[in-house]
C-alpha cells in the first residue's frame, strides 16, 4: 500500500489487457504453489536449526495449517464464484495457512490450533481476492502481485493469532522444549502478548514508510520512464524473435 502511494499508479492507468492472464500461464504458475507448498515448512523453521524438536513442532504445524487452507480456500472460492473455482484464489490462497501460522509454528499445540488457524486464513484470503480487491482498485489502490491478499490479511491475521495463543497457553509450550518462561523471569503470558502487539504495529509502520520512500525514490527520473499504459507488460524488456513470413504455393 504505501509502495503503491508512493508509486501514484492508479488501476485506470494500466490497460485491462496488460493485466490479465491466460490458460496457459496460469497453468504453468500452478507448479510454483506446489513447490511453495511442499517447501513452506523450511521458510518457517530456517531460523530454528539447532533444536530438532522445534523443527519437528514447525513442520507438523505448518503443514497442518497449509492443509487446512487448501480445503477452506477451495470450498471458499466455489461459493464466492458461484461453483466455479477461480485460478487466482488457487494458485495463492491455499498458501495462506503457511503465512499465518509462521509466528506461532514453533508453540507446542493441539492440532485443531494451527487447523483453525489456517482454515481461517485460507478463507480471509480467498475473499480478499473475490472481493476485496476489487474494492482496492476501486479506491485507487493497484496490487498487481495480489501480496495484499496472500501475506498482508494473513499475515495480520496469524500475528493476532499467536497472540491469542500465547495468552491460552501454559508455561511449557513456548520455543525450546526445555524453554520454560516463569513470572521470575519476567516473562508473563500478558508481556508476551504485548510483545507480539508491539511488533505488529512497528511492522505496519516500517512497511508502509519504507514502501511511500521507495515509491518516491523509484520516480526520480533516473533511468529512461516507463509510460503508464506499459506497466505491467514485459514485452518491451526482452528480445522477440521477428515473425517469419509464411508463403503459401498453390499447386497448378
Amino acid at each position: 500500500l504505501g509502495l503503491n502511494l508512493g508509486l501514484g499508479v492508479k488501476p485506470r492507468h494500466i490497460p485491462e489487457e496488460n493485466r490479465l492472464t491466460n490458460y496457459v500461464a496460469d497453468t504453468f504458475a500452478l507448479v510454483g504453489t506446489i513447490v511453495l507448498w511442499m517447501f513452506w515448512p523450511s521458510f518457517n523453521g530456517s531460523l530454528l536449526f539447532d533444536d530438532a524438536s522445534v523443527q519437528q513442532r514447525v513442520v507438523v504445524n505448518t503443514y497442518i495449517a497449509i492443509c487446512a487452507s487448501c480445503v477452506t480456500a477451495m470450498v471458499t472460492s466455489h461459493l464466492v464464484h458461484g461453483g466455479k473455482l477461480n485460478i487466482l484464489e488457487v494458485q495463492n490462497a491455499t498458501l495462506a495457512g503457511g503465512v499465518s501460522i509462521g509466528m506461532s509454528c514453533s508453540y507446542q499445540m493441539e492440532p485443531w490450533v494451527p487447523c483453525l488457524i489456517g482454515g481461517l486464513a485460507g478463507i480471509l484470503s480467498s475473499v480478499g481476492y473475490g472481493h476485496i480487491s476489487g474494492c482496492m482498485e476501486n479506491l485507487g489502490v493497484m496490487d498487481s502481485a495480489g501480496a495484499t491478499q496472500l501475506h498482508g490479511i494473513p499475515g495480520v491475521f496469524g500475528a493476532l493469532a499467536a497472540a491469542i495463543v500465547v495468552v491460552a497457553t501454559t508455561n511449557n509450550q513456548y520455543f525450546a522444549a526445555d524453554t520454560v518462561w516463569t513470572e521470575m523471569d519476567d516473562n508473563t503470558n500478558g508481556k508476551q502478548f504485548g510483545m507480539i502487539i508491539a511488533s505488529i504495529l512497528c511492522t505496519l509502520a516500517i512497511s508502509f514508510i519504507t514502501g511511500i520512500l521507495n515509491g518516491l525514490l523509484i520516480r526520480v527520473p533516473i533511468c529512461e520512464k516507463v509510460d503508464r499504459k506499459m506497466l505491467i507488460d514485459e514485452g518491451p524488456y526482452f528480445e522477440k524473435e521477428e515473425e517469419s513470413t509464411v508463403v503459401k504455393v498453390s499447386s497448378a
